[in-house]
């Protein structure tokens, strides 16, 4: 029992060392002596659980899209349901409410990836798994969705979830997001504007004052 509490601190030291170097100096010029020094390890314990920084990078970003996949298994089949029979709803669907969860979880982490200094490929993986599970539940809802406009279904598809996505990297970025909640309600309120209908002229302004 002993030996897996360490093994667990150990690997929990590397990764949290992961995380302050990626936003320290960018995730392309840490090496493993980086990390075992902020860590305070030696190189050998380093190699014990990873065999290079790639090892350690694929084993923090599938541990996270394994939970998130896991997390949204449960509503997801149902988010085509409330996003397009349920839209008038004022409060957030819950495969929104489940991702944000998740994200604020391991919001170091994510927000490290997720920024300029992090892994570019990281935002595509991540919505890779909500589109194959949206696929199903448009697929589910075959005969009762129809795109307005002409639009084709895959452009609609990736224009929701750009928009969702775009709000949830901006919240989960920011020095000190706020819960969850608070931005699930924020969601909810945009979901019902177009985006060109989200800023209005104030009333008693002139055009071109």
């Amino acid at each position: 029992m002993e030996n897996k509490v360490r093994k667990t601190n150990t690997v929990g030291d590397i990764k949290k060392a992961f995380v302050n170097l990626i936003n320290e100096k960018g995730i392309r010029d840490i090496n493993v002596t980086d990390i075992t020094r902020m860590a305070g390890i030696g190189r050998g314990t380093f190699y014990t659980h990873f065999t290079d920084i790639n090892d350690l990078l694929e084993n923090i970003e599938s541990e996270l899209m394994d939970k998130l996949e896991t997390d949204l298994s449960d509503v997801i089949p149902d988010a085509m349901q409330w996003l397009i029979v349920e839209k008038g709803a004022r409060v957030p669907a819950p495969f929104i409410i489940e991702t944000l969860n998740n994200f604020y979880q391991n919001r170091e982490m994510i927000a490290a990836l997720l920024s300029e200094q992090g892994d570019p490929y990281f935002l595509n993986k991540v919505k890779k798994i909500i589109f194959a599970d949206l696929d199903q539940s448009v697929n589910r809802l075959d005969e009762q969705i129809e795109v307005n406009d002409d639009i084709p279904l895959d452009y609609a598809r990736e224009f929701v979830i750009d928009e969702l996505m775009g709000i949830i990297v901006y919240w989960i970025s920011k020095p000190e997001p706020e819960e969850p909640r608070v931005v699930a309600q924020t969601i909810a309120k945009l979901q019902h504007k177009a985006p060109i209908n989200v800023f209005t002229k104030q009333k008693g302004k002139l055009d071109h004052e």
